[in-house]
């Protein structure tokens, strides 16, 4: 049965008795139960008092400060103490409160408090909470030390609830981790992993150019203009493809052009930067993604690539139309857009042809 069939008290088999035997191990009487209810005025009139101190003196410690992570949980977090705190002295210690304790146990585990931070914590509100009673108090010293222990006795009772959510997650990870250790032990671990690694590179990368193809690069695109937009910078995309490809490949064969775009596969490797994404796109149609760029900057890449394919592509009769788009702060394009917008401006140089290039229009 799915441990979301029960609730935190049934799965941890807290009964209505198990509460009253807790109860009676720390002393808990129906007497503290009317000292906490009686100092239900004053920590209600100090409660902004209380739960600012708590954090102050929680915040400065990075592992808590970490934990928390922001103003607005921090604030969140704030609001939460406070409904705490009051329900410490509202006089319900039923099952209804002890479930509500249990909560604050697996939330403070998931969120990943450890437990000697939650002691920590724990006995900083102690702390406060016996200034703030004292301060409070009267000259009778036998009430206030009344007061204070009927305080530490539900603290205490709280931290026992809390405790037993903690030792149920860790048996339960640890009966997880056996399981899955059993599980992978049977497994071929290093066949497993070689045949993912090649299922990854196949799933990203072109069989024959080994450049990115076009799901990937569609990805990859899609990432670099979010992340451009983000942080206010420009991205180009260079979109090219072969003249006279087709010609060659009924000429001499696939293989033959096959190896043409091989070669123009490792041109674009060997003119281009770690950074500067390049991929086949399909057929005789490449694309090279240049993250903070310039139109300028992306012409030198341009030339400097078509040096190097005249090169490689020396005899074959083969050259390349050139077409560039940009996505900026002032004009900002999705990756469909900035294809269609870079293919188009490709077939105007095609016009030209010889290793032209041409700018999208607009741009």
């Amino acid at each position: 049965m799915k441990a979301t069939n029960y609730t935190l008290i049934e799965q941890l088999k807290v009964t209505s008795r198990e509460i009253e035997r807790r109860k009676e191990y720390l002393f808990f009487t129906d007497e503290d139960v009317q000292v906490l209810v009686s100092l239900k005025e004053v920590v209600s009139e100090n409660i902004e008092e209380i739960v600012e101190a708590f954090y102050e003196r929680v915040i400065p410690f990075d592992e808590m400060d970490g934990v928390i992570g922001d103003a607005e949980t921090l604030r969140r977090l704030k609001n939460y103490q406070r409904s705490y705190i009051k329900t410490l002295f509202a006089g319900q210690y039923d099952e209804e409160y002890v479930h509500s304790r249990l909560r604050v146990g697996v939330v403070h585990k998931r969120i990943g408090v450890e437990p000697k931070f939650y002691i920590s914590a724990i006995h900083t509100l102690l702390t406060i909470l016996r200034e703030i009673i004292t301060k409070n108090s009267s000259n009778d010293c036998q009430a206030c030390v009344r007061n204070l222990r009927a305080v530490e006795k539900i603290i205490m009772f709280d931290l026992s609830l809390t405790f037993d959510t903690y030792i149920n997650s860790l048996m339960e990870e640890t009966k997880r981790s056996k399981r899955e250790l059993e599980e992978y032990a049977e497994s071929l671990e290093e066949v497993i992993s070689e045949r993912t690694k090649l299922l990854k590179e196949q799933a990203r990368h072109d069989g024959l150019t080994k450049l990115l193809n076009q799901h990937a690069f569609y990805s990859e695109l899609r990432r670099e203009l979010a992340r451009a937009q983000r942080r206010g910078y420009c991205t180009v995309l260079i979109y090219f493809d072969l003249d006279k490809f087709k010609a060659l490949n009924d000429s001499e064969g696939h293989r033959r052009g096959d190896e043409v775009l091989v070669m123009v596969a490792n041109s674009m490797k060997a003119s281009l930067r770690d950074n500067e994404l390049c991929a086949r796109y399909g057929g005789d149609e490449f694309c090279i993604i240049l993250p903070e760029s310039t139109l300028k900057e992306a012409e030198k890449v341009c030339q400097r690539l078509c040096k190097e394919l005249e090169k490689s592509l020396v005899g074959t009769g083969v050259s390349c139309s050139m077409g560039i788009a940009i996505s900026d702060t002032a004009n900002s394009h999705d990756a469909d857009t900035l294809v269609k917008e870079a293919d188009k401006a490709m077939y105007e140089a095609k016009k030209v042809g010889g290793f032209s290039l041409k700018i999208a229009e607009g741009f």
